[in-house]
């Protein structure tokens, strides 16, 4: 179907003016994940001409089931003070149906979706990215970043990290200030610098290779980084910031290698999973506290894994849904 088409099929879906054998073909044209942008473009320019209401989802998503099952909708439900004023004086069952439907395809299931683009890794793999203004990012295996899908705003440049990530941020004519936000109210506020971050659960890491950065962090603290500052905070809130420090256990992931330094061999299982999403249990604590060093390449978990047992002299058990490390039974 033309595109034209498509677009106008999809403006009448908007005002409430389809049939049910159009709606029927757009459901159908939307199980194509291709066609998903398209839906997102037309319903942001569609919005940005017509006043906003706020419908209730809830009670629009009951009413759909409603006609869905072919019940009555409860008169209670909506009256004609209701309806907004953009809303032409089509049949109120066909109108309740399209409010139902944008509100679960628009509003309800797909509001991330409709704003942010998601860019994301596999587990065990990196990937780079550029963004529209020029800005590079190398994701670590198993992570998210989520982008404004319509381009970013006026004087700021914000994207949402879940994972790992390298950055080098390409600095704009008008200055516009590039921030990466993590959970926990974390953010990196940048002009035009290279940094790592890091936002998983156990905390936020942030490795400063070039340039300058403001953090913000939760209840309105605030940290200048420069060049060689390393930035590390856990899970309960805590964070320190050390100068000059050796940037290798943080990008070691970019040649797909581990960096240990007397690593912990419990903080070893919490990398492996982190990178390769693959759970790995040490149910001895003694086993947990020996330590490992060195420079270890590895493309997937089980490359680190035989590294380990070889080393260690420690048993690898494959069980249902985890890996179990335990001591040699062996002498």
């Amino acid at each position: 179907m033309k595109e034209s088409l498509i677009k106008i099929l999809l403006f009448d879906f908007f005002d409430g003016k389809t049939t049910s054998i159009q709606r029927k073909l757009i459901e159908e044209w939307m199980e194509d994940t291709r066609n998903q942008d398209t839906y997102y473009r037309y319903l942001d320019e569609w919005e940005s001409t017509h006043p906003q209401f706020q419908p209730e989802l809830d009670q629009a998503l009951l009413n759909y089931h409603h006609i869905r099952k072919g019940k009555s909708v409860p008169a209670t439900s909506l009256s004609i003070s209701e309806k907004p004023a953009f809303a032409s004086p089509i049949n109120k069952w066909l109108w309740v149906a399209a409010v139902a439907c944008t509100a679960i395809f628009g509003g309800y299931v797909f509001r991330k979706q409709i704003w942010y683009e998601t860019l994301e890794s596999l587990p065990g793999k990196t990937v780079a990215y550029t963004l529209p203004e020029g800005t590079e990012v190398l994701l670590n295996g198993n992570s998210q970043l989520l982008v404004p899908r319509f381009g970013f705003g006026d004087d700021s440049r914000e994207v949402f990290l879940s994972g790992e990530a390298e950055f080098n941020v390409t600095h704009t004519s008008r200055n516009d200030r590039f921030i990466v936000s993590m959970s926990e109210n974390y953010q990196i506020e940048v002009l035009g610098t290279e940094f790592i971050a890091f936002s998983r659960d156990r905390g936020k890491r942030v490795y400063l290779k070039n340039g300058k950065v403001k953090l913000q962090l939760p209840e309105g603290k605030q940290l200048y980084m420069k060049p060689g500052n390393l930035f590390v905070a856990n899970n309960k809130g805590d964070f320190k910031m050390t100068e000059a420090a050796d940037p290798r256990p943080y990008a070691a992931w970019k040649q797909r290698t581990f960096y240990f330094n007397n690593t912990l061999l419990s903080e070893v299982a919490v990398q492996i999973r982190e990178q390769f999403d693959v759970d790995v249990r040490i149910a001895d604590t003694l086993l947990a506290k020996r330590r490992i060093a060195g420079i270890f390449k590895a493309e997937q978990a089980d490359d680190l894994l035989q590294i380990l047992s070889e080393l260690l002299e420690i048993e690898i058990t494959q069980k249902d849904h985890f890996i179990e490390l335990s001591t040699s039974k062996i002498p």
